[in-house]
């Protein structure tokens, strides 16, 4: 099965995992990179606001096709209690172009993870073959089982090794 991550990370906190993720499942990786700032205070600011009130994020043009491959794990961070803007707006243009969908995120805490994998449910029309969520305290600490975890269901789901 050919698998490709897809995620946005404006502090590279998702970065590190969509990177784990990818090795874990021998995926190729598209980085989302939006054209507007998002760095420092008044970056994030805008950020949760943009979440907040789903505008659509302005994104660069991607490399890879979703429609060549058999799943696409989505992730990006929980802004504003939600899923961040370029991850909304991918899944938004490219919706029709997935076969199977995962959903991953970064977050403060886990509480909100509920909330953005729905809300990437209904963006993409499709529920999730598995699903990881890790916060931020974890991310440079102790999330190894839970990546595992992740990886074991989309195997056990038959769509990867």
């Amino acid at each position: 099965m050919k698998v490709l991550v897809v995620y946005y990370s404006r502090t590279g906190n998702t970065k590190l995992i969509a990177s784990e993720v990818a090795a874990a499942l021998g995926a190729d990786v598209e980085e989302l990179k939006d054209r507007k700032n998002r760095q420092g205070l008044v970056g994030w600011m805008n950020s949760g606001r943009d979440a907040r009130r789903k505008r659509p994020a302005d994104l660069e043009p991607v490399t890879h096709d979703p429609a060549a491959y058999d799943l696409v794990v989505l992730g990006g961070p929980v802004w504003a209690f939600t899923i961040c803007s370029p991850t909304r707006t991918y899944a938004l243009t490219h919706r029709d172009s997935f076969k199977r969908v995962a959903f991953m995120c970064t977050l403060g805490d886990y509480k909100y993870a509920r909330k953005a994998f729905a809300e990437l449910n209904e963006v993409t029309g499709m529920e999730p073959a598995a699903t990881l969520g890790v916060t931020e305290g974890d991310v440079h600490d102790d999330h190894a089982e839970a990546l595992a975890e992740f990886v074991e269901a989309l195997n056990h789901a038959h769509l990867v090794g």
